[in-house]
C-alpha cells in the first residue's frame, strides 16, 4: 500500500536523522516528559520520529526564513552586511520559536484529547452500562462503542483496545491494562482498570458502570455550573471592557475633536481602528476563549 504524504515525510526525516536521534534519547531521562506526551497525544509518531520531523522542520525554517528576511531588510536599509547579520540573527529566533511550537504541541493535543474524554465520557459509560447487561463482559462492548463515532475520543480508544484483542491477539485483559497506559483522561483511566478489576474478580459489571456513570455525570454537571459562571463572568468583561470603553473612547476622540484639542485626521484613524479592528477581534477572541472553556455538547 502506498504511502501518504505525512507517512513519506515522516520516513524520510527518520532516514536523515533517526539513528543519531535514537542513540541519544534512548536511555536520555529528560525525554522521559515528551516520550510520555507523543504517545498520549495519540499522533501516529514515536518519539524518535517525532524529534526527526522537529528537527527538519527547524532546519527548513532557518534555511527558508535567512534570504527572505535578508532581502527585506536591504530594502529598508539599503546595507548588505547588516541585512545578512540581522536575518541570521532573526532566523535563530524564528527556528528557536519553531522547535519551541514542536515540542509544545504533544502537550497540547494531549489536554485536548484529556477535555474531550472527560468531557464525554458521561455518555459514553451510560452506554458502556447498557451493553454491560446486554452482553458478556468482553471486548465486544468496547467493539460496539468503537462504531459510534458520537463519542469521539472514547471511540478511537475503544478501536485501539478492538485493534489490539481482534487483529494482535493480545488478552482483553492485557489491552485494558495497555489502555490506561495510552489514554491522557485519569477518569477513563481508573474506569478502565476498574473494569479489568471486577472482571478478574467475578463482581458485578452493570452495577460497577452504572457507579462509575452517575459520578462521572455529577462531575459532568458540576463542569456545567462552571462554564455558566466563567460564560457570565467574560459576558461581563467584554461588555465592560471592550464595548463600554470603545464607546467611551469614541465619545471622548468627539468631544476632543469639538474642542480642537486633537487633530481630527487622528481622531477618524483611531475611530476606524475601535470599529474596524478592535471590535471585531476582541469579540473573536471572547468567543474562542468560551469555546475553549465549552464542555462538550455546548
Amino acid at each position: 500500500m502506498a504511502l501518504t504524504l505525512k507517512e513519506q515525510v515522516i520516513t524520510l526525516a527518520y532516514q536523515l536523522l533517526g539513528k543519531n536521534i535514537e542513540g541519544y534519547v534512548s536511555n536520555n531521562e529528560s525525554f522521559n516528559n515528551l516520550r510520555a506526551n507523543v504517545k498520549i497525544s495519540n499522533i501516529g509518531m514515536t518519539l524518535t520520529e517525532y524529534l526527526s520531523l522537529s528537527i527538519i522542520g527547524v532546519l527548513l525554517s532557518f534555511v527558508f526564513a535567512t534570504p527572505i528576511l535578508s532581502v527585506f531588510i536591504y530594502f529598508i536599509t539599503m546595507d548588505l552586511f547588516f541585512s545578512v547579520f540581522l536575518s541570521l540573527f532573526s532566523a535563530f529566533f524564528i527556528s528557536f520559536g519553531v522547535l519551541s511550537v514542536f515540542l509544545v504541541i504533544p502537550s497540547m493535543i494531549r489536554g485536548e484529547r484529556e477535555k474531550k474524554i472527560e468531557d464525554i465520557l458521561p455518555f459514553a459509560l451510560s452506554y458502556l452500562t447498557i451493553m454491560a447487561s446486554a452482553q458478556n463482559p468482553s471486548v465486544s462492548m468496547f467493539k460496539t462503542l468503537a462504531k459510534f463515532s458520537e463519542y469521539g475520543e472514547v471511540s478511537v480508544e475503544a478501536r485501539q483496545i478492538v485493534e489490539e484483542v481482534e487483529l494482535m491477539g493480545v488478552n482483553f485483559n492485557s489491552a485494558l491494562v495497555h489502555a490506561t497506559e495510552r489514554t491522557p483522561s485519569k477518569t477513563f483511566k481508573n474506569v478502565l482498570w476498574g473494569i479489568k478489576s471486577t472482571i478478574e474478580s467475578g463482581g458485578n459489571l452493570k452495577q460497577y458502570l452504572r457507579e462509575c456513570s452517575s459520578e462521572a455525570m455529577n462531575s459532568y454537571k458540576l463542569r456545567l455550573a462552571k462554564y455558566e459562571n466563567q460564560v457570565t463572568l467574560l459576558t461581563e468583561i467584554y461588555l465592560t471592557a471592550v464595548v463600554v470603553g470603545s464607546i467611551f473612547i469614541i465619545i471622548i476622540s468627539v468631544i476632543f475633536s469639538v474642542i480642537g484639542g486633537m487633530d481630527s485626521q487622528m481622531i477618524i484613524t483611531l475611530q476606524l481602528v475601535i470599529i474596524i479592528l478592535v471590535l471585531p477581534f476582541s469579540a473573536g477572541g471572547f468567543l474562542l476563549i468560551e469555546r475553549g472553556i465549552a464542555p462538550a455538547g455546548v
